[in-house]
C-alpha cells in the first residue's frame, strides 16, 4: 500500500492485456516503416493508454475483504440433498 495509507494508484497490470497491446505495438512499427510515423505514433499512445487503463482498473482496494462474509454454507460431503 501506499505510505499515506491510502489506495494506490496503480496496480499490476493483466498478462491477458498483451493480447491487445502487442499487435497495436507491432501495426505501428509496420506504419512507421511504411512512412506514416505519425499515425505509427498514435498507435502507440493508444496502447499505452490501454496498458495505463488495465493498471488504474486492477489497483488494489482500500480495504480487506473478509473471508467469512457470505450466509452461503456448503453442503455437507457423503448426504444427499432430499
Amino acid at each position: 500500500m501506499a505510505s499515506s495509507g491510502g489506495r494506490r494508484q496503480f496496480g499490476r497490470v493483466d498478462p491477458f492485456c498483451l493480447f491487445m497491446v502487442l499487435p497495436l505495438v507491432l501495426i505501428a512499427g509496420i506504419l512507421v516503416w511504411g512512412g506514416l510515423g505519425w499515425v505509427g505514433v498514435v498507435v502507440i499512445v493508444i496502447a499505452g493508454l490501454v496498458v495505463l487503463v488495465d493498471s488504474w482498473t486492477n489497483r488494489p482496494l482500500p480495504f480487506d475483504v473478509p473471508e467469512g462474509d457470505y450466509e452461503y454454507e456448503a453442503p455437507e460431503r457423503g448426504r444427499r440433498a432430499r
